[in-house]
């Protein structure tokens, strides 16, 4: 099971060096993670952007390849290329509209969209929690169907079992724990549960459950819970972006989580950090993208 984000750094040291391509790298945070992960021998980084702001925020980092292009739609797709001719194996957002460079992802001719669904993970470490929670989607998807939810939860299913021997235990958040037919979220997971009954998974999943008894073994016991995702889960499906987005800002700002997030269901892993988030998040989102790249 995969207890913190430092066991990321561990992995990725014992992969090969991996190629990414970051675009407008304008930004102290992102350029500071990429020379950090550099330093590190676990990148070697293309930067697609203005080559004054990326040379003047590179100190002495001068050996980078830069490609010069100051139109954030012309950078997207000339990551995309890059992507496409197989000469970088992670993308990273910098200092430019996730709109814009997802744009370009999803383009029908020049995209990289390999799933049927693009998805965020996060990965979050609590200090009084024994293991890494991985959270989908508080970035991506705004209101998805259950067909939605499962392609989500087969992304997530994916990179969870790159990082983890554990079998994964998937829980599915409400507010409550019983079908509520005015509640969706409880109607979904029921649905959810319906659709993977006669199916063979290498995981467990249960739901629908309110946090705490995804979270706390006192909490399930206390409410008589049954089944082994009951206060063990370590992977949370949000009903929606309100309530992912929510619980993850929540988690970083207010918790002081230490944290990490990719965009997966692409070619490639896509290194998708909020502006808000520091070097060390953004660090460890770019650990995580070597680890499954």
């Amino acid at each position: 099971m995969l207890r913190t984000l430092e066991q990321l750094k561990e992995m990725a040291l014992q992969k090969q060096p991996k190629r990414i391509a970051v675009v407008f790298p304008h930004d102290q945070y992102v350029m500071d993670a990429v020379i950090s992960a550099y330093q590190l021998g676990v990148i070697k980084p293309v930067l697609i952007g203005d080559q004054y702001i990326m040379t003047e925020l590179l100190a002495s980092y001068n050996d980078m390849k830069i490609i010069h292009e100051t139109n954030p739609e012309k950078a997207s797709f000339i990551a995309m290329q890059l992507v496409n001719d197989k000469e970088v194996d992670i993308i990273m957002k910098g200092l430019i509209d996730t709109h814009r460079l997802l744009k370009a992802v999803v383009n029908d001719k020049a995209g990289i969209k390999q799933n049927e669904l693009l998805s965020h993970v996060g990965l979050l470490q609590y200090q009084d929690l024994n293991r890494v929670l991985f959270v989908t989607d508080g970035a991506m998807n705004i209101e998805p169907s259950v067909k939605e939810k499962i392609a989500i939860i087969e992304n997530v299913i994916e990179l969870v079992q790159k990082l983890d021997d554990d079998k994964p235990k998937v829980g599915l958040v409400s507010a409550v724990e019983k079908v509520n037919v005015k509640m969706r979220s409880t109607v979904d997971a029921k649905d959810i549960l319906l659709y993977y009954r006669e199916k063979k998974i290498l995981f467990d999943i249960d739901g629908p459950f309110a946090i705490d008894n995804l979270i706390s073994l006192e909490s399930v016991l206390h409410k008589d819970l049954t089944g082994s995702v009951a206060g063990q889960a370590n992977v949370l499906v949000f009903p929606n972006i309100e309530t992912g987005n929510v619980f993850y800002k929540t988690s970083v700002f207010l918790a002081h989580a230490i944290s990490a997030g990719i965009v997966v269901g692409a070619k490639v892993p896509i290194v998708l950090t909020s502006r808000a988030d520091n070097e060390t998040a953004k660090l460890y989102s770019i650990y995580l993208a070597v680890v499954v790249a």
